[in-house]
């Protein structure tokens, strides 16, 4: 089985294409000139440079394959609607067009619980709940989706889409350091008293999930939610702590105080020009709601099961955080 992975040099990308590895497939990448190669050296695959708005560039990468997965997304909390629509969406359609070109038979988009927004329910979400995303990000996500399934109506190509919160773990250059960082410079804090229920994903599982919608028939034109463990954010800020030898964060702040925070935080930086805030209203939204996603069907129908658990993601992390300080100092 030859698989192109779009987004492969990255976090979750590079993940997906180990587990293609170790499972016998032939992999190419999809690669910007831009990209770091560092995850993907050692191994053994194929590169097409080019990126998601360059048409011939996609034509070109998708001779041949029998799976696509399209895992490139910009996928920040912050920035231009127009920004994310034309990575995300217009991107996506362009690689579709690609692989029904080259009579592709299978795709598996890589698609975010953002779609679902924060909904006030406690019941953990599955894949048919209404669909209210609250940023840029899961709007775009959303859309994709839509168009994805219009192409698996429309053309002889089977689609899924796999739908995670948020991912953690090794080779995580967002989520993962900001916590990290945060806890180094004694800026985090809970909010309320920090112990909302939260769904999360290791993005080993994650890869391991999309894998096996690309392998399923009964994953035709369907969407699965991931998820590799519920945790809150004290326990996650905390163990995270302990693991790199830090004091666990005391403070605590009311929704409403981080939230107009968050506000004037991303003012600042919209009024400096600056990209990548670090404190948002969506990260707020995140560690002060409780929703939790509901994995049962993936587990039924894919067969998928989690291998990592909190505090084994948090271990590995802090690990691959080390290892990547001291490679820094050797090199710099």
């Amino acid at each position: 089985m030859l698989a192109l992975v779009t987004g492969g040099t990255g976090f979750i990308g590079s993940h997906l294409v180990d587990e293609l590895l170790s499972q016998g497939y032939t992999v190419r990448v999809l690669r910007r000139t831009t990209s770091n190669p560092l995850f993907l050296e050692g191994k053994t695959i194929s590169s097409v440079m080019g990126d998601l708005t360059d048409r011939e560039s996609l034509v070109r990468a998708c001779q041949h394959i029998d799976v696509v997965y399209h895992i490139a997304a910009l996928p920040r909390d912050w920035g231009p609607r127009k920004t994310f629509f034309e990575v995300n969406v217009d991107g996506t359609r362009n690689l579709l067009d690609a692989c029904v070109v080259n009579k592709v038979p299978r795709f598996v988009f890589m698609s975010s619980a953002a779609v679902y927004g924060f909904p006030k329910t406690r019941q953990p979400l599955q894949e048919s709940f209404p669909k209210h995303p609250t940023l840029n990000y899961g709007e775009s996500k959303l859309a994709a989706e839509e168009m994805l399934w219009g192409y698996g109506l429309n053309h002889d190509i089977a689609v899924s889409a796999v739908r995670s919160p948020v991912v953690l773990g090794p080779r995580d250059h967002l989520i993962t350091l900001f916590l990290i960082h945060a806890l180094q410079q004694k800026r985090l804090f809970y909010i309320g008293d920090g112990n909302q229920q939260i769904s999360l994903s290791d993005g080993r599982d994650v890869a391991r999930c999309l894998r096996l919608a690309g392998e399923s028939s009964i994953s035709d034109n369907q969407p699965y939610n991931v998820k590799s463990f519920d945790s809150t954010p004290r326990l996650l800020m905390e163990s995270f702590a302990e693991q790199l030898r830090l004091s666990a964060p005391e403070k605590c702040r009311s929704y409403l105080q981080a939230y107009v925070l968050a506000s004037l935080v991303e003012g600042f930086w919209m009024l400096a020009r600056r990209k990548n805030p670090p404190f948002t209203r969506h990260k707020v939204r995140v560690m002060g709601t409780s929703r939790r996603i509901d994995s049962s069907k993936a587990a039924q129908e894919l067969k998928y099961v989690p291998r990592y658990r909190v505090l084994e993601t948090i271990t590995d992390s802090v690990s691959w955080y080390t290892t990547l300080n001291e490679q820094s100092l050797l090199t710099g």
